[in-house]
């Protein structure tokens, strides 16, 4: 099950669609017409659609249930992921999600209240997958291939994110994914990890220019993300972890305006004779990810710079993913951020339902064996790369293509 179809949700849904160990597809939502314009893209017998709301677990049990689901992916956003890992945990099914909760005020359930769950799904013989998206998710499975294949000692791992995406026909502030996250991750002060404890770095600092391959020079900030969290958790000895997004100046002078303005607040204020949470009238007033498929133009990069010990040498290294806006497209019909984020659940639930990352219990992907997952992601039309920072070479065949899981 597929639950939840904007952007990232469609994107899973259409390549969950080419599998064929995929005996039935459910792509849920609550907007019963927007699953059903999923379903009618893919065209295949094996496609339900339903009307579904992810924060009500009652409905969500019954349906598990009566669907015959065995694994579901949460493409919703992260303020529901523990009402569905709970259902997930009476009904009996394995749950992958792409993204946690962010600031720590907010309310919303968090990493911590997540792994939280990992006795009652060790219990149940069942497995609970976090954050397996673009980043997080890929950018953890190359922490834990740095970890095994390139150093004797990881030292630093740090998420560098960039995108040199125009959208034709918008000029001003946008999000490539869920906007109300998106705010969310950049004002709520982003958590850094060194010197043997976490920090909270203050939001939209950190300035750092990164040079991104095939993407060029871009300026970074500190974003709170998850991997600043799992990575020093599940990988030894790691000093600095950390996440920055590029920003132009647009985005990073607007992102500010709003935290000043105390327009990025999600409690809810009285205007005139009315009740409006400042962030969600913010969302209502930008374009939907979805929506701007065919109007971006440009490239993103995500990826994961690791330093460390590698036969008694420092060594430093990049290892990512590129995507082409038109590329992806053209090969599924949406923008480029949607494409890296909605492949690698799949990739991962492909996976798991092999045995080859199957472990019961609630579980971050570098504590899964990476080699698996990075043979099989060009099967999947994601390629991925190694950049020495040292000499700047791009080792450009990492691992041989393998069997396409999408024949298998």
């Amino acid at each position: 099950m597929v639950l939840g179809s904007g952007a990232v949700g469609t994107v899973s849904a259409l390549k969950f669609a080419q599998v064929a160990m995929v005996e039935q597809l459910v792509i849920a939502d609550a907007v019963p017409a927007r699953a059903e314009a999923l379903a009618s893209r893919i065209s295949d017998p094996r496609v339900v659609t339903l009307a579904l709301d992810a924060g009500d677990k009652a409905a969500l049990v019954r349906t598990i249930r009566e669907t015959g689901t065995t694994v579901l992916l949460n493409a919703a956003l992260p303020a529901t992921n523990l009402v569905v890992m709970h259902a997930c945990l009476e009904a009996g099914c394995d749950y992958i999600d792409m993204a946690s909760g962010g600031a720590a005020n907010d309310g919303i359930p968090k990493l911590d209240d997540q792994f939280a769950l990992d006795a009652e799904f060790r219990a149940a013989g069942r497995m609970a997958l976090l954050g397996m998206g673009a980043d997080p998710g890929t950018t953890n499975v190359y922490a834990a291939h740095a970890a095994k294949h390139l150093f004797d000692q990881v030292t630093h791992l740090q998420v560098r994110d960039g995108d040199n995406s125009i959208c034709q026909g918008h000029t001003g502030f946008l999000a490539a994914f869920s906007p109300w996250v998106f705010i969310d991750e950049c004002l709520c002060g982003a958590i850094s990890w060194r010197d043997g404890r976490y920090h909270l770095e203050e939001a939209l600092s950190g300035f750092e220019p990164f040079n991104f391959p095939e993407l060029g020079t871009l300026n970074c900030y500190h974003v709170d993300h998850e991997e600043s969290r799992t990575m020093p958790r599940f990988i030894p000895g790691v000093q600095v972890a950390d996440f920055k997004l590029c920003m132009d100046d647009v985005t990073w002078q607007t992102l500010k305006v709003m935290k000043q303005l105390g327009i990025s607040r999600t409690d809810k204020v009285r205007v005139g004779n009315v009740e409006v949470a400042p962030r969600d009238l913010v969302v209502s007033l930008l374009p939907q990810p979805k929506d701007l498929a065919g109007r971006m133009r440009g490239k993103t990069c995500v990826g994961l710079l690791a330093r460390g010990i590698a036969d008694g040498e420092e060594r430093s290294c990049y290892i990512y993913n590129v995507a082409d806006h038109e590329a992806a497209y053209a090969d599924l019909g949406v923008q480029a951020t949607a494409w890296q984020t909605g492949i690698p659940p799949v990739v991962a639930a492909v996976l798991m339902a092999q045995g080859d990352w199957f472990t019961p219990g609630v579980k971050s992907p570098e504590e899964l064996n990476p080699d698996p997952f990075l043979e099989l992601m060009p099967a999947y039309g994601m390629d991925w790369h190694i950049r020495d920072e040292l000499t700047g070479e791009v080792d450009t065949e990492v691992y041989p293509l393998g069997v396409s899981a999408l024949a298998a």
